[in-house]
């Protein structure tokens, strides 16, 4: 097995501090070569703080001033909201619309922020998570105030009152990958309740997010949009829903990943999990569906394999797909374990592989390892995973930033870790 493409690494950010990392995201700015780089710091479990940003306009080779992002958190009363429309952050280009589409995700905390965050995994949940989509006219310089993405009747956000209980718990969801396709519509993803009546529901554990709804587990849908330029605006179709039992994932299905394939068909990847569960008996894998309709009728979700038809192990953690502009392959990076994980883990190796869009799967023979646990340097705690990825639009070559949580230990230690960059060159 040959590996695919050649790998430098560094480190990019040293932790600050003793318990306290940074995390690091990078994107371009519209269509040409301007990025923006984002940095905060870390030390609780889905929630950062000191946000800051800075430019460049000649492609990371001069940057401007950091800039804090006073915004990021915002407070009323005792609801803090993280996230939403902002002027900050890009999306892909529309051809149609002549518009950068951007897919937002906003969550309201109630409390305190960082004990939400820990009541969640105790059944609490102090939160409400939304989907908005912005639009921007001029390149990325500004954008719009934002869309909220519906799938049932509900009010809108309203901004002087941030707790509203019917907006709270209406039109939740997690949102997921946008993609601009071949037929001149675009999709944005995202996961939602879907009610399910499987006879064994309440014999397996309902873990976050597939407690958004009772008689639901969090499954996936799709809104496609089509520009009407007379109210300059998208309308807007949702798609069937697709869904797991509990008994295939206590968690439901996340962080959804989108890319048209080579035939004009949609491939959506999905990360599950088999917390709470034996991980022999409910295997932990990532899984997928198809759509031959442009995103509004989903085949039954399955688990992603090798093109050898071999089953693989995936853990609940974050994966990617592009597809490379040397190659024009599809990609997919993510964790890809020998053993049976358990819920979240083990997070690693860190994995590179090439996609078969006839099938769909996974090429074996492309499998490669982008970085692993040493054994001498690193805890059992190590996660290679949150990661960001970018192309460089001159060169080609691919950027990763990825802050390896665990890396000096776990309980609190598990934020001292520094924010790693590594270059990848296709072969």
């Amino acid at each position: 097995m040959a590996a695919i493409v050649r790998i430098d690494k560094e480190v990019y950010v040293p932790s600050p501090e003793p318990r306290v990392g940074t995390s690091v995201s990078m994107c371009y700015i519209g269509s040409g070569l301007r990025r923006q780089e984002n940095r905060s710091l870390v030390r609780s479990s889905d929630w950062s703080d000191t946000h800051k940003m800075r430019y460049s306009d000649d492609n990371g080779r001069t940057w401007s001033a950091w800039e804090p992002v006073p915004d990021r958190h915002r407070v009323q009363g005792e609801y803090t909201r993280s996230g939403g429309p902002s002027q900050g952050g890009t999306g892909q280009l529309d051809p149609v619309s002549g518009r950068l589409v951007k897919p937002v995700f906003e969550r309201i905390v109630k409390g305190d922020p960082q004990e939400a965050m820990a009541a969640i995994w105790r059944g609490d949940r102090r939160f409400s998570d939304h989907g908005y989509y912005q639009l921007s006219a001029d390149d990325g310089k500004t954008w719009d105030h934002g869309h909220l993405l519906k799938y049932e009747d509900g009010p809108d956000f309203d901004p002087a009152s941030w707790g509203a209980p019917e907006f709270w718990r209406t039109n939740e969801m997690y949102i997921g990958a946008c993609a601009v396709l071949s037929n001149g519509t675009i999709v944005i993803s995202a996961t939602v309740p879907v009610p399910r009546d499987d006879p064994d529901h309440d014999q397996y554990p309902a873990i976050f997010p597939n407690d958004y709804r009772e008689g639901c587990v969090a499954g996936a849908v799709c809104f496609v949009g089509r520009w009407n330029p007379a109210r300059t605006d998208y309308d807007w179709q949702v798609s069937e829903p697709v869904s797991l039992p509990r008994r295939q994932s206590s968690r439901g299905l996340v962080e959804l990943n989108l890319a048209e394939l080579d035939d004009g068909n949609l491939l959506l990847l999905m990360r599950g999990s088999n917390a709470g569960m034996d991980p022999v008996q409910c295997p932990a894998r990532k899984w997928y569906s198809v759509s031959r309709d442009g995103g509004l009728i989903w085949s039954p979700v399955s688990d992603i394999r090798y093109d050898t038809g071999a089953t693989l192990y995936s853990p609940a953690s974050i994966s990617t797909m592009f597809r490379s502009r040397v190659t024009g392959k599809l990609h997919w990076m993510g964790n890809i374990p020998e053993a049976p994980p358990e819920g979240n883990g083990p997070r690693y190796p860190l994995q590179l592989v090439e996609i078969d869009e006839r099938i769909p799967a996974f090429k074996k023979d492309t499998l490669t390892v982008v970085d692993d646990r040493h054994p001498g340097r690193d805890s059992e705690h190590l996660q290679l995973s949150n990661f960001t990825v970018l192309e460089d639009r001159e060169t080609g070559l691919v950027e990763l930033y990825l802050t390896r949580l665990g890396e000096r230990g776990g309980g609190p230690d598990v934020w001292t870790a520094d924010a790693w960059r590594y270059v990848l060159r296709f072969e």
